[in-house]
């Protein structure tokens, strides 16, 4: 069962006592854990495409509200003030990944405005006999070939790394390291599919987990199968088939010099490219919500782990 936060009062897990249970280290963090394994495995189904990905995002932005409701009923020992002190550092990589990752959603989304005008030329190219139409239509078409393929920053590959965590350590962990783990362990993940997706180029190398945890079998499964995904480039799917559109949509207009070209083809591959472009907005909309979703939750966290110090200053 997934956690729904219906409003303020019912931001805590369901399964705690009203008063502390006597139970060892870490023991409270199981429920929390297990939740993350069930929403890692269900990333599992249709993981090919941009709507995909918005979803693994929600599950992060998910997996840190979880965490910060978790944190609040926990008290905070002296070790686990230096791990949260940690999580604060690399919280600001995770809020500063979101702004990448926004900045190119919209680049993407700008550059889909010299589709329509394509679009909106040959409409009104009289069925393709205006040549000055085609030829702006060809320039717009051209224009977007030049800048739809992903160019996030460079450095945004960088701040995945530095949100990988270290090792796990041995023995008993508190219910605070264990959440902390799980969240930076999980981040580093699918914000590396993200930049990886939106980057074009540079693959980074998920972390590995202790096999001991609950959730470190959906974890790996996961990582596997998107590092097929991604070293296929076929992740993107919204993306391909607008491209592949537009080549074909080309091919049709540049053709109109040899007479080649019918009005039922080009009607028909107008529309192909219509409703790829539709297609790919409903996407980057969607993946953009779910990033600002995230930066949310990530402020969330932040200021849960920062209370913990208030806390402690105060005792």
């Amino acid at each position: 069962m997934l956690f729904a936060h219906k409003d303020a009062s019912a931001r805590r897990f369901p399964f705690f006592a009203s008063s502390p249970p006597k139970s060892p280290p870490g023991s409270l963090a199981r429920p929390f854990e297990d939740v993350v394994a069930a929403r890692l495995a269900d990333l599992l189904r249709d993981a090919s495409s941009l709507s995909w990905l918005a979803r693994a995002v929600r599950v992060l932005a998910l997996t840190l509200d979880d965490a910060a409701d978790l944190l609040a009923d926990s008290p905070s020992s002296s070790s686990d003030l230096v791990t949260l002190a940690c999580h604060l550092d690399s919280g600001v990589a995770l809020l500063d990944i979101c702004n990448a990752a926004s900045a190119e959603i919209n680049r993407l989304l700008r550059c889909r405005l010299h589709l329509r005008f394509a679009l909106h030329a040959i409409a009104s190219s009289d069925g393709g006999r205006d040549a000055e139409r085609l030829r702006k239509a060809r320039d717009s078409l051209a224009e977007w070939n030049a800048c739809a393929r992903c160019a996030i920053k460079p450095s945004a590959f960088g701040l995945v790394r530095s949100l990988a965590p270290a090792k796990l350590p041995r023995g008993k962990i508190s219910t605070a390291r264990r959440a902390i783990y799980a969240v930076e362990v999980v981040s580093s993940l699918i914000t590396g599919i993200l930049v990886a997706v939106l980057g074009g180029s540079e693959q980074l190398t998920p972390a590995s987990v202790p096999s001991d945890l609950p959730w470190a079998k959906e974890y790996n499964d996961l990582s596997a199968a998107i590092s097929c995904e991604l070293v296929g480039n076929g992740f993107a799917a919204e993306l391909d088939a607008a491209e592949a559109a537009v080549k074909s949509l080309t091919d049709v207009i540049t053709t109109n010099s040899d007479d080649k070209m019918t009005e039922t083809t080009l009607r028909e591959s107008m529309e192909s490219t219509e409703k790829a472009t539709g297609a790919l907005t409903e996407a980057l909309d969607e993946l953009s919500n779910a990033v600002n979703g995230l930066f949310r939750s990530a402020l969330g966290l932040r200021n849960v782990a920062s209370q913990a110090f208030r806390v402690d200053y105060c005792k």
